[in-house]
């Protein structure tokens, strides 16, 4: 039987590299105050030297390695784009391609890598490989919203995006009726153009004393972080727009 990509025996070519690589998981901004808080000597240090990268979104990397005005010399970057499209045997090859390579930096379009975002599909394959993984601090909208939020921070699931399909959304509101659940943080995202209608959802389909925090525009100047019972949403005339936005859900 053969093996998956994940058993996948390594080829002795790449024994090299298992001793010397590190796959580096680098955050971008994701708001225009997020650099204030990046900034340091350690986060230039450790992401100047790298030439080969995997990125969500080639341009948006390019574009803020390009802001940081520190020598990288951009036009000599070999940048692999990765995303819920890509075939997983592409991201395997380009790693085989740069074998001699000591340092992979990834990147997701914001925040952190790895989180809410295909990167950890190369986590997986450099832990194949045996390489070293060194993640770098960094903005992540999830844990900023958590603990904005005043819910529980010990226990959580992320559910990222909510379903379109009405009865995986029936299920969806019977999850978060659960009482088993009371305890319990879910945190969700949505595309910006439909955060209205989970807003909405959420007011129309969730019980009147159940908490809602909405983190809005976070890392910006229109940074908002409000947590309230669902009768209060009720009441409130809100519009979110197309601002980018966490919801968390609990008691």
């Amino acid at each position: 039987m053969e093996n998956s990509p994940l058993e996948t025996p390594i080829a002795e070519d790449n024994q090299k590299q298992i001793a010397n690589t590190q796959l580096v998981l680098v955050p971008l901004p994701i708001g225009e105050l997020s650099w204030g808080w990046m900034n340091t000597p350690n986060y230039i240090d450790a992401i100047k030297p790298i030439m080969h990268w995997v990125a969500e979104d080639a341009r948006t990397l390019r574009r803020f390695l390009s802001s940081l005005k520190v020598g990288i010399p951009l036009n000599d970057l070999d940048i692999f784009e990765f995303n819920v499209r890509t075939p997983k045997q592409e991201l395997e090859k380009f790693f085989k391609d740069i074998k001699h390579s000591k340092l992979i930096g990834v990147a997701s379009e914001a925040g952190m890598p790895c989180i809410a975002d295909p990167g950890a599909v190369a986590v997986a394959l450099a832990h194949q490989r045996g390489w070293d993984v060194k993640p770098i601090m960094g903005p992540n909208s999830l844990m900023l919203a958590l603990a904005g939020s005043g819910l529980n921070g010990q226990t959580f699931t992320f559910h990222g995006y909510p379903p379109i399909n009405e009865n995986e959304i029936k299920q969806l509101t019977t999850l978060l009726n659960n009482k088993a659940t009371d305890k319990h943080s879910h945190l969700f995202i949505e595309t910006p153009y439909r955060t209205d209608r989970l807003l909405q959802f959420f007011c129309k389909n969730l019980p009147q004393d159940m908490l809602l925090c909405i983190a809005k525009d976070l890392h910006s100047e229109n940074e908002s972080i409000v947590t309230q019972p669902i009768s209060a949403w009720k009441r409130k005339v809100e519009s979110l727009g197309k601002s980018p936005c966490v919801f968390i859900v609990g008691r």
